[in-house]
């Protein structure tokens, strides 16, 4: 398994767009539109490959010089239970420190909260709906107390 960064619009994007579409959107009856992945330009994208397969995948957004925002994070259902996300995780907090970021936030799905806690994240604010879906704000401060 390879976890890495990956260039917009490349071949391994449109992976994790499709795997982004088959387990986060089409159950909500939601698509893409160009659009809004021609304005994904500007973000961070992982992927995690099993022999050129996406079984797993998230974006960051850069919010301002210390905070990215993590979204759209999902793991091919075929593949959930087998600590991809835990690594992806792991991944995502070690490539914020090497680029100088101190906190990752996100807005998790009500039933994504527990997952989230586990790995430190703490819960901000009150439920609201998001892509018609009750999410709350969460966020990690990745600094270490020494």
């Amino acid at each position: 398994m390879e976890i890495k960064v990956v260039k917009h619009y490349s071949k391994d994007y449109w992976k994790c767009v499709r795997l982004r579409d088959k387990i986060l959107r089409e159950p909500i009856n939601l698509m893409f539109s160009e659009e809004e992945l021609y304005l994904e330009n500007d973000q961070i994208h992982i992927g995690c490959f099993e022999d050129e397969k996406a079984v797993g995948c998230f974006s960051f957004v850069k919010l301002n010089s210390n905070t990215l925002k993590m979204r759209q994070v999902c793991v091919h259902s075929d593949q959930q239970q087998k600590g991809i996300g835990s690594k992806m995780i792991e991944f995502s907090e070690q490539w914020a420190k090497d680029n100088g970021y101190s906190t990752i936030m996100c807005h998790a799905r009500e039933s994504a909260v527990p997952y989230y806690e586990k790995h430190g994240y703490k819960t901000e604010g009150k439920l609201f709906r998001e892509v018609s879906l009750p999410h709350l704000k969460m966020k990690k401060s990745l600094q270490t107390n020494n």
